[in-house]
């Protein structure tokens, strides 16, 4: 929040705060020279609303962003104490550690400030312990896990908010190897790194990879390293609709029209009838939204369109099949209405590393440093064909879809998920893959009969349908104002009972 530039005591106090953390802000991005950029965001609210436990960590804050977070930092120190002093033994270095290790990245803080979306408020002491601490702790635990160890705090380590730069890892690690034998073995690191991705990623690699695949000068983080291996792991080297969530077979047009047929047939039925118009001219998705949430619920998911995986297979006869490439590999095959999707290995963990992985690629994205949104519209594709177990079983059948979690399990990871709103200026092969298919679907004799009579019957029944419930309401509520008032004969009830077939016994004849 920028400080109150209104003469008051406590403002120019905030004022020369602001003036001392800006001046440090520009000094370091000036002394620094880098070609690193941001890429460790604070996850925006949004996203923590929908699904907190994806993004905000519950056991482990690592880097500055979570170090000292009130809810856990008192028991996470002693733990990270503890881990450094059993990872560090080997190394003989306790007491030598601030000065091998701290002061060694104290040299690189100016530079890993730079990967933050904002400014830390501390100096560069304070910060380079906060980084050997977390560093030593990050190597220890992607140790453990490339050794086949389970660990509930896996989680945490891959939250975008979490992530620690490579460029400190490096230095640890080289840091620690030349104190004892006075060289560094370079390709440990990356083949950890490797062997993490290989091992954790949703998504399967037909091949093994090696650290050759993965440049890890270039990289950021893990989360970035395992982001760029499933992108890039490939077999061969527009605007979409979304699905309204409410009213979605009533056609507004068709419902005029029959208000129009009933205002001809019964001139007095005009009146009661336009305000039904209105009532459902207005934005229903949002209303009913912001009573969802203001009674704790999660609002309506808006979802890619395309049919569900088993709207293809039976309504369209369009067969799936697994390709060993990756997610630009999706393919349709328009001769033998085939669907090709890679293989994704679903494992407990593996919603927290989807949603932060979209959620860096599209930060990422809207700062200008990806072109593209490839790991994005590929999760809003397997959100849109998968609505249910029965379209989970197609593709597990299919080996597309592997892992241990429930079929139901991975409907409610992919029906929690909204689409992204973002685009790209041009149009991606799997966006032109989706389009290929909705236009074959779209095409299939019984789906335009399915459309036609969605469009021309459906819609009809429920117009009318709730022109005759709202008719019905109004006559209640008319029936209880005559038992209170004398208004028989004033409001012609001879005529209603022609129109409605009131009889003589009715309550209406006892007034």
């Amino acid at each position: 929040m920028l400080p109150s530039i209104t003469p008051s005591s406590s403002s120019i106090e905030d004022q020369h705060q602001w003036v001392i953390r800006i001046s440090k802000t520009f000094e370091t991005h000036l002394q620094v020279d880098t070609d690193l950029p941001i890429c460790i965001f604070q996850v925006p609210e949004s996203l923590i609303t929908e699904n907190r436990e994806s993004y905000v960590p519950k056991s482990i804050g690592l880097g500055p962003l979570h170090h000292f977070h009130t809810n856990f930092y008192t028991n996470q120190e002693q733990i990270k104490l503890f881990t450094a002093k059993i990872f560090l033994t080997p190394y003989k270095i306790a007491s030598d550690f601030t000065q091998v290790v701290v002061e060694n990245l104290k040299q690189l803080v100016p530079e890993a400030r730079c990967c933050y979306d904002l400014y830390f408020d501390v100096d560069d002491d304070m910060l380079a312990w906060v980084f050997a601490l977390d560093g030593v702790f990050l190597i220890d635990m992607l140790t453990k896990v490339s050794e086949g160890n389970a660990l509930e705090c896996f989680e945490d380590i891959v939250m975008l908010e979490n992530q620690i730069p490579i460029i400190v890892l490096t230095e640890i690690r080289t840091a620690l190897e030349e104190h004892v034998s006075g060289h560094c073995n370079n390709s440990f690191l990356s083949n950890l790194i490797v062997k993490i991705c290989e091992t954790r990623s949703p998504l399967k690699f037909s091949k093994r990879i090696s650290r050759l695949d993965l440049d890890i000068i270039n990289r950021f983080h893990l989360l970035d390293c395992m982001y760029h291996l499933i992108v890039n792991h490939n077999v061969v080297a527009k605007n979409q609709l979304l699905r309204p969530n409410f009213l979605e077979d009533v056609d507004l047009e068709d419902v005029e029209n029959a208000v129009q047929m009933a205002s001809d047939i019964c001139p007095g039925a005009n009146a009661i009838l336009q305000p039904l118009m209105i009532l459902l001219k207005l934005p229903w998705d949002k209303i009913i939204s912001l009573i969802k949430k203001m009674l704790g619920e999660n609002p309506a998911v808006l979802e890619i369109d395309i049919p569900s995986a088993s709207e293809l297979k039976n309504i369209g006869k369009i067969e799936f099949c697994m390709t060993p490439g990756g997610i630009r590999d999706v393919e349709f095959d328009d001769e033998t209405h085939t669907f090709y999707l890679p293989i994704l290995s679903l494992k407990s963990d593996s919603e927290v590393i989807l949603r932060n992985l979209v959620a860096y690629e599209e930060l990422m994205f809207k700062k200008g440093t990806f072109s593209s949104l490839d790991l994005t519209q590929y999760v809003d594709l397997m959100c849109g064909i998968i609505d249910s177990a029965k379209d989970v079983r197609i593709l597990r059948e299919k080996h597309i879809i592997e892992g241990d979690l429930e079929d139901d399990e991975v409907v409610k990871i992919f029906n929690g998920i909204s689409k992204s709103s973002l685009k790209t200026e041009e149009v991606s092969g799997l966006q032109k893959t989706v389009d290929r298919v909705n236009k074959y679907y779209g095409n299939v004799p019984r789906v335009k009969v399915y459309h036609f009579v969605k469009k021309y019957f459906l819609a009809w029944w429920k117009a009318i349908a709730i022109v005759f419930t709202f008719l019905n309401l109004m006559l209640l509520l008319l029936q209880g104002a005559c038992q209170v008032y004398d208004c028989n004969n004033r409001f012609g009830f001879d005529v209603v009972r022609l129109l409605f077939g009131v009889g003589s016994n009715t309550e209406f004849e006892r007034i």
